[in-house]
This record gives C-alpha cells, structure tokens and sequence, in this order.
C-alpha cells in the first residue's frame, strides 16, 4: 500500500498494519499533517539538508519532511513498523530508518561530523532525556522542532517570577532561543492523549548571550537554586556552598546588584550567569 493514498489518518494506517499503540511506549500519533507546515518551515529544510527524526513511527511526518528534499534519518525503537517504513525506504532513497534508541544512540555520531536539524513528536515519558540530549549532549544540531507537552513547554517559555520558570528554562534559554510554535489540541493525535501539546522551536546558540566562566558549575548552580523552591535564594546557597556565610552573600550582592532574600524564580538568565561567575571567584579564594 501506499501510505500516502489520499492521507490516510493514523487511526486507519495503524488499522491496516494490524498494529496497536503501546502505552508502555507513549506512542500517540499526529493525524492533523497540515500542523506540520510551519514547524518545517523553520527548519529550513532542502536538499542536502540533514534532518534527524525522534520516532519515525508509520512515517507520515517522515514523508512531509522528505517532500522537501532533505536527508533523514529517522529513528524507531518498535521494529512493528518495520514494513510501513521499507515502502517508504524504497521510493526515497533519502531516508534511512534505524530501530534504535533515540536517547541511547549518539546523534553526532551518525552524522559524522555534520550538522544536522531535529524533529520529533516527544512522548511525556522521554521528554526529559530528550531535552537533556539536546541541551547538554549533543553538539552538531543547528535548529530544533520539538512536539511537547503543554506543561512542558509552558515551563521552557516561562518568564522569571512564574510558578513554571525552572532550572529547566534556565539551562534551555542559556543553549537555545526558544520561541513557541503552533499549539496542538489532543484531539489532533490517534490515540488522543489526555493533555494538548506545543511545537517547541529552537535555535542552538554557538556562543551563550551571557558567557559563564565553568559552564558545568552554572549548570550545577541552576540545578540546585530550583531543588528547593520554596526557600530564598539565600537558603539554596548557604546550603549548595556550606563555606559561604551570609556575610559574603551580603557582599555578594552588593557587588552584583542582585537580591538573595527572594526565591530563585525571580532570577533571569543573566543573573544567574552573573552569580556563577562571582561565586566562582570567592569559592576559589
């Protein structure tokens, strides 16, 4: 069959192969294709363009992505699509399927050296290894597409002072510019999930905004600034560094201009670079 005939839905290609979804897996498939134009759009795509794709599953965001001209390739964990996705192998010889892990497998690697965009529809389970690969892993990606939870991505956007700003969006705004995408109602995916979901956008950073002098210290500083949310800024560091004393805090913030007594939301990006860097200087005195 071809699995483009007249865009058949998720629901009746799922059907056809005799194949049902697995909870176990999170595999909730996007049925409304035309949500996918902008969010390819900003990818760029073309020929020669190197796309990685998170969760090939039947292969129908697969086929909008190779309509135009880019290189694929997309990973699957569940070998049941196996036949679905041979169809589609042999019409494009652009595209190579692996029935690997996406959070185990190294992306650079299979790109050797090149740089290449991200797309996939997220399942909540692996979100957080995901956006780990992304953020912290992986070094050759140029932009990204990310079909997320709503939750999630509300916390990825949030400004300081929300309830939803985090370490998260710290350490994703310090590697990427982020900006929101096309909101996607639950109803769109077979089988529906019980939440809606957001297209992430992001555009890796090839030097931070604001530059830290020991990146994985800032990033040890954010973690732990949010591992206790109700507690000031000041309680957070007395407890992260027990050398500081609330006497160098005091002069901390007289050199930094930045408040201690309130929680560590109501700290930009920025600030916390500014902290790190400071901090830095008095913890190796």
């Amino acid at each position: 069959m071809d699995p483009r005939l007249n865009e058949p839905s998720a629901k009746k290609i799922l059907k056809s192969l005799n194949i049902r979804p697995k909870k176990s897996l999170g595999q909730s498939f996007l049925q409304e294709l035309s949500l996918l134009k902008e969010p390819l759009q900003f990818l760029e795509l073309g020929p020669g363009v190197n796309v990685l794709e998170i969760g090939a599953g039947i292969g129908n965001a697969t086929l909008k992505i190779l309509d135009h001209g880019a290189r694929v390739t997309a990973l699957e964990v569940d070998n049941r699509f196996a036949p679905i996705l041979s169809l589609i192998q042999k019409s494009y010889p652009n595209v190579r399927f692996l029935f690997q892990d996406a959070k185990a497998v190294s992306w650079d690697d299979i790109f050797q050296g090149e740089s290449y965009s991200v797309f996939g529809n997220i399942p909540y389970y692996i979100t957080g290894p995901i956006l780990e690969k992304v953020l912290l892993g992986e070094k050759n990606w140029k932009k990204a597409v990310l079909l997320l939870q709503e939750e999630v991505s509300e916390r990825l956007l949030a400004p300081p002072g929300l309830k939803s700003y985090s370490s998260l969006t710290i350490m994703a705004n310090f590697k990427a510019r982020l900006s929101r995408g096309p909101k996607v109602s639950k109803s769109c995916f077979f089988p529906a999930p019980k939440v809606d979901s957001i297209f992430i956008y992001m555009e890796r950073k090839q030097t931070p905004d604001f530059p830290v002098l020991n990146e994985s210290f800032f990033l040890k500083l954010v973690r732990g600034a949010f591992q206790e949310r109700r507690k000031t800024l000041q309680n957070n560091l007395l407890r992260m560094f027990p050398s500081l004393s609330k006497e160098t805090l005091s002069s901390i913030e007289e050199t930094t201009g930045l408040t201690f007594s309130k929680r560590s939301e109501s700290l930009s990006l920025k600030d916390f670079c500014l902290l790190a860097n400071t901090l830095l200087g008095y913890l190796n005195e």
